[in-house]
């Protein structure tokens, strides 16, 4: 297969998996592809250049690990020698946003509220739900927020990734004109919500042998949805995993949705939700 920097990394999964294990390897950021949920959301929307720029590596790196693999990289006007960020320039960025007239653009820059300990998915939701149609929105981040583009997604917006260094990503969202904004209607999402009595019924149902426990509340974002998508691809097929959270976690339902797992939700208070995830197939 013939490829380039501008390669989706869906695209060389597709053509040869074996691929998978030779990016994991190049970089810590780059483990999460093989977690069949994170690579899921990962994929299909990050190209060569900007995973290389992401991991803190360069596309040389990428193209040693898979020439072996039988591909074939197409030099374009980039000398192979940029920096990660400089490639990340070159490479073209969505017309929308190129185009965009910066009083069009809201910025949010939500790194101050992940290291407090605040979750701003619904602060973002607000402001994607009063932006006008035909502006856009930059999420500001330490990390690519991958369940939140997503989620807007299924909502109708377009996204793109301008990734400034491997702890600095700008996540825009072009929320289309009146009429070409559609909402997608999602998937049926087998969460379902308990009280206390109905949660220890379904608990019980999974003796203690086949069950994997994880309190995650002490990490801080995005740790915990982190450390769950990392556990659940251990469970076997009669486990189950119960986890305790400090909120409703919508990024990982999101990120579960359409996936082989039924959810079961208990709000004992605030700050204390238990979870029990159950493999259904």
């Amino acid at each position: 297969m013939i490829i380039s920097q501008h390669t989706r990394i869906s695209e060389l999964i597709r053509a040869n998996d074996a691929s998978i294990e030779a990016i994991a390897g190049l970089a810590k950021p780059l483990r999460k592809l093989r977690n069949p949920i994170l690579r899921r959301l990962m994929a299909p929307r990050v190209t060569i250049a900007e995973a290389a720029a992401m991991a803190g590596c360069s596309v040389v790196d990428f193209r040693q690990v898979l020439e072996p693999l039988g591909f074939a990289f197409v030099e374009d006007s980039t000398d192979g020698n940029t920096s990660p960020a400089a490639l990340l320039q070159a490479s073209q960025l969505s017309e929308w946003l190129t185009a965009a007239d910066d009083n069009h653009k809201d910025y949010f820059d939500v790194r101050k509220l992940i290291d407090s300990g605040d979750d701003p998915l619904k602060a973002i939701l607000q402001r994607y739900g009063a932006l006008p149609p035909g502006h856009l929105l930059c999420i500001i981040n330490s990390f690519v927020p991958y369940p939140l583009i997503h989620l807007l997604e299924k909502k109708g917006a377009e996204c793109t990734v301008d990734t400034k260094s491997s702890d600095l990503h700008y996540t825009w969202f072009f929320k289309g004109v009146l009429g070409r904004e559609t909402e997608r209607k999602p998937a049926t999402s087998p969460v379902v919500m308990h009280d206390a009595d109905s949660f220890v019924r379904i608990i019980n149902l999974y003796p203690e042998s086949r069950l994997q426990r994880l309190d995650v509340r002490h990490l801080p974002m995005p740790q915990p949805m982190q450390a769950v998508l990392e556990t659940l691809p251990t469970l076997g097929s009669d486990e189950a995993l119960y986890v305790r959270h400090k909120r409703v976690p919508l990024h990982l339902l999101d990120a579960l949705e359409g996936q082989p797992y039924a959810i079961h939700i208990h709000e004992v208070g605030e700050g204390d939700v238990q979870l029990l995830v159950v493999r259904t197939g």
